[in-house]
């Protein structure tokens, strides 16, 4: 059994998430860069995925029900629950995986069983207290972390060198193959485990970067995208404009509820791609000339942008022939995209599926995931960072 531990580390998020190879996510833990205005300082990002690393770590191992022990001499995050689930009879596993705390435990006749503080936790104390003798003492443990997976790129060099020192250490330390991964691709795979997709058409919409892709000829083909900058930081450009803060999607999605008239803006898609810059610009130049309605313009501006995103994704829908399609990126969370995207499939019979919000933001667990999905298909083509690492650089083999 493969069990993978991913660390994503590309711009603001520093996180990590524990996944088996059959996709049960055990924990997806996380620490998010924050500023009030100048959008993303990257240093600044860095130094607070390094300050922090440790503890979410140790978050994530502990509410995955895992705890560090050393064995002959040598350490490893192994897998306690499943060993106190098999001396237990009749005991039920349980994945809690409500968004932002994902967390593993046991039920045992009515009682409940968990990790914390790396040792066994539960309601009843006499079965703890014996669960925890039982742990001590065994020196042989069946399911432990065998794989360290991290971003590799694309992103930013400052924090793409937290995830890859993170995974040098780990590695090194919990005795486990190292492998580097595609962010952008683990975007993609996440949305098809998360819906049990076959061959999607899927659409990432992120801070930096914003695509169509498609799995064509052994390769993640990108069939559209973003010519200049990515929906994201388009929306975090124009949050500055309005001095609303970083990241600021989250809140134009807000004002835009109380928006009611549409502001009419510029509209470009070229073919299988967008372009922002025009838009952008022209939204300076509107708030620069007179007194704009901050919750018209968010508004304007979710239509106005979320339909050419839903034009480029239908086009590419028809000219792909795709029965499914996945949403998916930070900027996937956002309710109003979900329900313009959601009514274009709903009218060409194409099945559409998303991800909850900590498998939509940048996640540990879609790192872990790749990792085992390359891993088995023999993908280990990057020993370091690439802060330009483009999707159909990988080849899949056969």
């Amino acid at each position: 059994m493969i069990i993978s531990l991913g660390i994503e580390s590309t711009a603001h998020t520093y996180s990590i998430g524990i996944v088996d190879e059959n996709g049960n996510i055990y924990s997806n833990e996380r620490i998010i860069y924050k500023s009030e205005k100048g959008g993303i300082h990257p240093r600044e990002a860095a130094e607070l995925h390094s300050k922090e690393n440790i503890n979410i770590l140790r978050n994530s191992v502990w509410k995955a029900g895992f705890i560090f022990k050393k064995l002959n001499g040598k350490f490893y995050i192994v897998d306690a629950l499943y060993e106190i689930k098999n001396k237990l009879e009749e005991s039920e596993e349980i994945f809690y995986d409500e968004p932002w705390n994902r967390k593993r435990y046991i039920i045992y006749n009515n009682n409940k069983i968990w990790v914390e503080n790396n040792k066994i936790v539960s309601d009843n104390k006499e079965l703890e207290n014996s669960l925890n003798l039982y742990i001590n003492n065994l020196n042989n443990f069946e399911r432990k972390i065998n794989l360290i997976s991290y971003s590799a790129g694309p992103g930013l060099y400052p924090t793409l060198i937290q995830a890859y020192f993170s995974g040098k250490l780990f590695s090194k330390i919990f005795s486990s193959n190292l492998i580097g991964v595609n962010h952008l691709i683990a975007h993609a795979e996440i949305v098809k485990l998360y819906n049990k997709f076959i061959d999607p058409l899927i659409l990432l919409v992120s801070g930096a970067n914003t695509m169509l892709l498609s799995f064509e000829g052994n390769k993640y083909r990108i069939v559209g995208e973003t010519l200049d900058m990515g929906v994201g930081n388009f929306l975090d450009k124009v949050g500055r404009l309005l001095n609303i803060g970083f990241p600021a999607g989250p809140k134009i999605e807000e004002l835009s509820k109380k928006g009611k008239n549409l502001i009419k803006l510029p509209y470009s898609v070229k073919g299988m791609d967008i372009q922002l810059g025009g838009i952008y610009t022209y939204i300076k130049n509107l708030i620069k000339s007179k007194d704009i309605n901050i919750y018209d313009l968010s508004y304007s501006i979710q239509e106005y942008i979320f339909s050419m995103l839903a034009e480029i994704s239908e086009r590419g829908l028809s000219l792909l022939d795709k029965r499914e399609f996945g949403l998916t990126g930070g900027v996937s969370v956002n309710k109003r995209l979900q329900e313009i995207l959601y009514l274009m499939c709903n009218e060409r019979n194409v099945k559409f599926g998303t991800v909850p919000l900590d498998l939509g933001n940048d996640n540990g667990a879609m790192i872990a995931w790749t990792g085992i999905l390359w891993y088995k298909n023999g993908i280990n083509v990057i020993d370091g960072i690439n802060p330009y690492w483009r999707p159909e650089d990988i080849e899949y083999k056969t």
